[in-house]
């Protein structure tokens, strides 16, 4: 096996492209590879992995990747978190899963008898990305009638597990509008549990300014490019990006509301203890099927939101998050975020070939620990 070469799928362009930008070698041969990096079909090859191969997914990622599993999974170590790890309600608003019967009806139990514009509600489809189907609710009448046909039986289609979430009604506002942060991570190992954080991270806005009224219009509420540049009000010669410098400079300069060096003092290590927290869930999900040779890692994508209060609520987490780099706020971030991610786990890997220790790791330049079990 050769000892630093990628196999990249057909449908990992993006990547392949950043990769090679990086200075990693291609080979066309997935026997051989130090990694593989794919999109598609990688379950089938997770059991077939050479001796510490690596392959940038894990059997069980969908418990943090889908919204529904995601949930649940933050609301079952709430109940036994350990030190250094947030409680769930400091960065995960308020979330039922409308497919298990128990969480569907204490929602539906604890909304008022009449309803409100002021009870925002947010319904997720469980496995959607794009921001598909994602709708903003006051009025509840016809999901109760959508449930109600289900009576307490738990629903099973992918396609009916959504869930619904309190509503962020007083969202950080930049020029007016609903913005997002999405960070980059990489869980680099279960077993000892090695995580960091890319602390460049990219910032999404809205085209439209934001207002509370108008909730089918997704140019308003719906923070996602895909969904921005499909609408057919659409205006192309909006900024619907923001390097994370300039967000910075907004918020001290502008706004006035934080100190110059507010991103990497402040917001940064508050996203680590919520990446923390996620890790510490789902460790033991994620050792679940296991190969028995060959290594998994993943590289994840995870969304953010700041209030008004500069609080940052966690909206959901992605896997081969959104990898292309055609502007200048993705060329600045990906390339290099890639390129380092996969120079640690080619290190990682060479020392378990080696029987060497997992500290000190030499490849880690930009990239921030998370948590690093190796080093304790």
């Amino acid at each position: 096996m050769t000892l630093e070469q990628i196999f990249f799928d057909n449908s990992s362009k993006a990547a392949r492209k950043a990769m090679l930008l990086q200075g990693h070698e291609e080979t066309s041969d997935h026997r051989a590879a130090a990694l593989l990096w794919l999109r598609k079909n990688y379950k089938r090859k997770i059991n077939h992995l050479a001796e510490h191969q690596l392959i940038n997914h894990f059997q069980t990622e969908s418990a943090i990747i889908n919204k529904g599993y995601l949930t649940d999974t933050l609301a079952q170590y709430d109940q036994r978190r350990t030190e250094g790890s947030l409680p769930m309600s400091q960065f995960y608003r308020e979330s039922y899963r409308l497919y298990d019967p128990t969480e569907r009806a204490r929602f539906f139990a604890q909304l008022p008898k009449v309803d409100t514009p002021d009870n925002l509600w947010i319904y997720k489809p469980g496995n959607n990305s794009r921001g598909r189907g994602i709708k903003i609710l006051w009025e509840f009448d016809e999901l109760r009638e959508k449930y109600a046909a289900f009576g307490d039986r738990p629903i099973t289609s992918k396609r009916e597990q959504g869930i619904i979430q309190r509503y962020i009604h007083n969202p950080l506002l930049l020029e007016g509008r609903k913005s997002e942060l999405r960070v980059y991570w990489l869980v680099a190992s279960v077993d000892p549990l090695m995580v960091l954080i890319y602390p460049q991270t990219t910032v999404r806005l809205n085209s439209l300014p934001y207002k509370l009224d108008d909730f089918d219009n997704q140019l308003v509420h719906v923070t996602n490019v895909y969904q921005q540049k499909n609408h057919p009000g659409y205006d192309p010669s909006v900024v619907l990006k923001w390097k994370f410098e300039d967000f910075g400079r907004y918020l001290s300069q502008e706004l006035g509301i934080v100190d110059a060096d507010y991103l990497q003092v402040q917001l940064i290590p508050q996203i680590r203890r919520i990446l923390l927290t996620i890790s510490l869930a789902a460790r033991e999900k994620l050792k679940m099927h296991y190969p028995e040779q060959g290594d998994c890692f993943a590289v994840f994508g995870a969304d953010l939101m700041l209030d008004e209060n500069l609080t940052p609520w966690l909206l959901e987490v992605q896997k081969s998050p959104g990898l292309s780099f055609n502007d200048d706020v993705k060329r600045d971030v990906i390339p290099p975020m890639l390129g380092e991610a996969a120079k640690i786990m080619l290190e990682i890997r060479n020392r378990r070939l080696n029987n060497q220790p997992l500290s000190g790791l030499q490849s880690v330049k930009k990239y921030q620990w998370v948590t690093n079990e190796a080093e304790v």
